[in-house]
């Protein structure tokens, strides 16, 4: 896995806001990790229930911090399924996988329900309450990120998806520490594991900058390899 962001995927995912999500992402699950453990620790009881909950907590706070933003929307998979995160056309899913710093992620069952395998189907259709906002996030990329940002909104414009694709933030974590955190292009396989793609790491504690957020590669801080932005690459088939 890469040790850092890649800017240029996130903007082809997210458009302006993948350079503010890997950072927002992160925030969201550390506030949510030392919320449920300090509960955890109130709890006199053998069983371990309480930091169970975590996951829920972090997909409500995620909401609250992208809703009303441009380009962010809920979609249901079908009649009674819970709401799914969209932004710019791209589904994205939070799924603690694991308890287990030692867990493999590639083994782990994601499609344990229909609500679930249904988040890998979701029909492309009408938007609804995408607003407006002008510059918004815009005002913190640079022009050439902006330049960028604004070719693959004319490609994404002239495309036509049946489904939306989906990025999943993967992450491990007990009450005692969150362990580690990716995001990645995800398929759903048919024995319910996730096949991953492009897959970023957002948080290791192992690793010794543990403490810092993931570093985000910006246009100017290295090499540029050509930019295809040939319709195909650009809907991350």
């Amino acid at each position: 896995m890469k040790s850092a962001v890649d800017i240029e995927w996130a903007f082809r995912r997210f458009s302006a806001h993948g350079k503010s999500l890997p950072e927002t992402i992160l925030a969201t699950l550390t506030e949510c990790h030392n919320e449920h453990a300090d509960g955890q620790a109130l709890v006199r009881s053998r069983h371990k229930r309480s930091y169970g909950q975590v996951s829920y907590t972090v997909q409500e706070r995620l909401e609250e911090a992208l809703t009303g933003l441009e380009g962010v929307e809920f979609k249901r998979p079908g009649r009674g399924k819970p709401k799914v995160l969209v932004v710019n056309g791209t589904a994205l899913l939070t799924w603690r996988y694991s308890r287990l710093a030692t867990a493999g992620l590639k083994q782990q069952k994601y499609g344990t329900s229909d609500a679930r395998v249904g988040n890998f189907s979701m029909p492309v259709g009408p938007s609804q309450g995408m607003l407006d906002l002008g510059d918004g996030v815009r005002a913190s990329l640079t022009p050439e990120e902006t330049d960028f940002v604004d070719a693959l909104r004319e490609l994404d414009d002239s495309e036509s998806l049946k489904h939306h694709r989906v990025v999943v933030v993967a992450y491990a974590s007990n009450h005692n520490a969150l362990h580690n955190a990716i995001w990645a292009d995800a398929q759903l396989d048919e024995d319910g594991t996730l096949i991953l793609q492009n897959a970023q790491v957002l948080f290791d504690a192992d690793s010794a900058d543990a403490a810092a957020m993931a570093e985000l590669k910006g246009f100017d801080s290295q090499p540029r390899r050509a930019l295809n932005l040939m319709p195909k690459e650009a809907s991350g088939s």
